[in-house]
């Protein structure tokens, strides 16, 4: 005769015990690895059937719950906010962000995708942190736009269709991106440059031709 304690922790006993042939089986429906993920049991074998005078013995059993991908991604922040210059170059990255996963190992793999604000910004993933790493795709101009807003996406890359019923495995957050003025040269008009013509002949002080010449700061000071 076998009889099965449950010495790990305080929770709903989560198995039950054959006491003939000694198999352990699971009592509950759903066994949860993030609230707990190992079971210490300890198992005892009784002869004579249980009877009085019987001898018996007993082991530990340890039963470890494997993780399966039932968690999406969540990211902790629904905004971030980073700064960046005007002048800076393309490819420099602007910040980095990262989705949260309860889930382990291959399950907490994502990936991220910008769904707006691509235009100007790009979206990478760090492979050894699991961070969106967000940087400049084309030159940004204090003068026309000061902030951005990007939604930045993280998606898992695993998903078990088994749990898709317990909704969708992504999470946006928005990452708002400040661009700080810098000091510009004067930009001439046109910015090609001009044609002009000039007879031989012409006399000393004669107009060519006029070139103009702006600065491209707020504060427009003069040239």
């Amino acid at each position: 005769m076998a009889s099965l304690t449950n010495c790990s922790t305080s929770l709903p006993f989560a198995f039950n015990l054959s006491e003939s042939l000694g198999i352990i089986m699971t009592a509950v429906a759903d066994l949860d690895r993030e609230t707990q993920d190992r079971y210490e049991l300890v198992v005892k074998a009784t002869d004579m059937a249980g009877q009085m005078g019987g001898l018996s013995g007993s082991t530990t059993v340890t039963i470890v719950i494997t993780d399966v991908n039932d968690n999406p991604p969540r990211f902790p922040q629904k905004m971030y906010q980073f700064s960046v210059s005007e002048g800076a170059a393309v490819g420099t990255p602007v910040g980095r962000v990262i989705a949260t996963d309860a889930d382990m190992g291959e399950n907490t793999d994502m990936s991220y995708l910008i769904k707006e604000g691509g235009d100007l910004f790009k979206v990478t993933t760090d492979v050894e942190t699991q961070e969106a790493v967000v940087s400049i795709k084309k030159p940004l101009d204090f003068e026309s736009k000061r902030t951005h807003n990007v939604v930045v996406e993280a998606v898992n890359k695993h998903v078990d269709p088994r749990f898709v019923d317990l909704g969708s495995f992504r999470d946006q957050t928005i990452v708002r991106v400040s661009v700080s003025d810098i000091d510009e040269p004067p930009i001439f008009q046109p910015a090609e440059g001009a044609v002009m013509e000039v007879q031989e002949d012409a006399k000393v002080g004669s107009l060519v031709g006029i070139v103009l010449a702006r600065d491209p700061d707020v504060m427009n000071k003069p040239v």
